[in-house]
C-alpha cells in the first residue's frame, strides 16, 4: 500500500470540509505549497474529476487542515513540512487531472 493510499483511506478525509480548508487558507497564506493545495481544491469541485482523484484530494486536504497530524502544525516551519510533502505527492499523482483552469482559479484566489 502506498503512502497516498494510506492518506486517502485514513480518517484524514473525515476531517476535510470546505470551511476548514478556507479557514486554513486565510490563516496561512504564506505557505509555499498553498497554490497546489488550492488547485487541488478546484480540481475536487470539478464534476469531470474522477472519483479516485477526489478521494486522494480529500485525504490530502483533510491532512492539510488538521492541525494535529503527524507533525503538529503549531510547530514553527517544521509543522508544515509533512503537509507540504503530502500535497506534493498527491499533486504529482493527479497532475494530469489538475487542469489549467484549476490553477488559474488558485492563482486568482491567492493574488498571483
Amino acid at each position: 500500500m502506498t503512502n497516498m493510499n494510506r492518506i486517502s483511506e485514513s480518517d484524514y478525509g473525515q476531517h476535510y470540509s470546505d470551511s476548514g480548508f478556507w479557514h486554513t487558507v486565510r490563516t496561512h497564506r504564506s505557505l509555499s505549497f498553498l497554490p497546489d493545495a488550492a488547485a487541488m481544491f478546484y480540481c475536487l469541485k470539478d464534476p469531470q474529476t474522477p472519483a479516485w482523484v477526489k478521494t486522494l484530494i480529500i485525504g490530502a486536504l483533510g491532512y492539510f487542515i488538521l492541525p494535529a497530524d503527524a507533525v503538529p502544525d503549531l510547530l514553527p516551519l517544521i509543522g508544515w513540512l509533512d503537509d507540504a510533502g503530502i500535497i506534493a505527492a498527491v499533486i504529482a499523482a493527479i497532475r494530469a487531472h489538475v487542469r489549467p483552469e484549476h490553477q488559474q482559479h488558485a492563482n486568482a484566489l491567492l493574488g498571483g
